[in-house]
């Protein structure tokens, strides 16, 4: 999955993966129990994927945060898709990672799984493609939010021409609130691939959107 990519890419937990957008964590509304989906379709246009790319890494920022306050947790994971037959270059990619249990304090899960991916990318070679992370989580709050903590930050590879890859750039996001936790790494292919990778703020406006469409009543 992308996540995986990040694990790849930024060298992270959450593949190419894996935050405050309400004020600090105790600020955060509590609006009662929710879970986790994954629907057929999210966003309008994004397809869920029949194959996973999630990675170990994956699994490892995941039990980073329910360490640091997730209880009973239960985890989701889905890979969803926008393709294009005509234009390759057109297509888009969404990884969604997340949990669903109580959690007391959103930023201070939020913060550990950022904590972790710093870990993995200093422990990542350059020649095994990973990513370098670019300056600090960013904190956001788009209109679409509602009570949660969300923070986004960015990844820059290098270009790998032994593997035939090219230099590129990701954006991964993590928001959580009282009762879940979701990880979204969104690449849009054409931009990957001229190296721009998207901006943080659509990353972390889609992240919002998404965390609507996937977050229901438990």
């Amino acid at each position: 999955m992308v996540i995986a990519v990040a694990a790849g890419v930024v060298a992270l937990a959450v593949g190419a993966y894996f935050l405050i957008g309400g004020g600090g964590g105790s600020n955060v509304a509590d609006d009662g129990a929710h879970k986790l989906i994954t629907p057929a379709t999210v966003l309008g246009e994004y397809k869920k994927s029949t194959k996973s790319n999630s990675s170990p890494e994956d699994k490892e920022s995941l039990k980073a945060a329910e360490k640091e306050g997730v209880r009973n947790a239960k985890e989701v994971q889905a890979d969803y898709e926008v393709k294009n037959e005509a234009n390759p270059l057109a297509g888009k990619m969404l990884s969604f990672n997340g949990l669903y249990g109580e959690i007391d304090d959103p930023e201070k899960v939020v913060d550990s799984i950022f904590a972790f991916v710093k870990t993995k990318s200093k422990e990542g070679k350059s020649e095994d493609g990973t990513g370098e992370l670019q300056g600090e989580p960013t904190a956001y709050n788009p209109p679409e939010l509602g009570d949660a903590v969300l923070k986004c930050q960015q990844s820059k590879s290098k270009a790998d021409p032994a593997a035939g890859t090219p230099a590129f750039t990701i954006n991964f996001c993590v928001w959580a609130d009282h009762s879940t936790l979701g990880i979204v790494v969104p690449l849009d292919m054409g931009s990957v691939l001229t190296g721009k990778g998207g901006s943080p703020e659509d990353a972390a406006s889609l992240t919002a959107k998404l965390r609507k469409e996937v977050r229901v009543k438990a």
